[in-house]
């Protein structure tokens, strides 16, 4: 009895004392940091410059999510309050995995297809995606379409380090080996044109070489087009 009324005594002391700190915990998602905890503590205390000054049983959590949430860097940020009577912030850092260079503009493309801004605190190598492409649309969906099956197949991402649409709207990859282009066209049947693609590099290009071919077509289902290098 005397453990509880200890424990309901420190609930109602805690409670009515004010806030004693921000404590902020980001998850990276494996990924490069892009922003801080400091930054992240800074933006909530911008946004609610009084909340130092409140009682931690009047901290609007919801107020602290929603102003952590402001963050481009972030997303599902929920706030709690500690024993020690700190407001606790649980973050999630969203994850590049394309930088897009279009219109003189750069940004990076999440694993959601979120538009995420190039950071001073850390950048990200991840592959780029450049060429004819627009802010909005579907030519810069196709081109996050192509980089997110990339992402989501290690047995392919590393081989490549560039997307680039060209005017008649198809996609092609630079390859990180070889002195060619990968033509793949839109972003469908995807699965397929890459397993093509691997048998040809397994089976094909080694015997008639790395060099023979400027360009390798998989756009069209059940080929493999190559072009000679002149």
């Amino acid at each position: 009895m005397l453990f509880v009324a200890l424990v309901v005594a420190a609930n109602i002391w805690r409670r009515q004392s004010l806030v004693s700190e921000i404590k902020v915990d980001i998850d990276y998602c494996d990924a490069e940091a892009m922003i801080t905890k400091a930054q992240v503590e800074q933006l909530i205390r911008t946004e609610m410059p009084n909340l130092s000054s409140t009682m931690l049983r009047d901290v609007d959590l919801s107020a602290v999510e929603k102003a952590a949430n402001k963050s481009p860097f972030l997303h599902n940020c929920e706030a709690g309050t500690s024993i020690g009577g700190a407001v606790v912030v649980f973050a999630v850092q969203r994850r590049p995995i394309v930088r897009v260079f279009v219109q003189g503009q750069e940004f990076y493309l999440d694993d959601r297809g979120c538009r995420v801004p190039i950071s001073k605190v850390g950048s990200n190598d991840v592959i780029v995606a450049s060429g004819n492409l627009s802010l909005k649309g579907k030519k810069l969906k196709q081109a996050w379409l192509l980089a997110k099956f990339l992402d989501e197949h290690p047995e392919y991402g590393p081989l490549f380090d560039q997307i680039y649409r060209d005017e008649h709207g198809d996609l092609f990859l630079t390859p990180k080996l070889g002195n060619h282009v990968v033509q793949v066209g839109s972003p469908d049947n995807l699965d397929e044109k890459f397993s093509n693609l691997i048998a040809f590099y397994t089976r094909g290009l080694p015997q008639a070489g790395w060099e023979t071919y400027s360009q390798v077509s998989v756009k069209y289902r059940g080929q493999v087009v190559c072009t000679k290098r002149k």
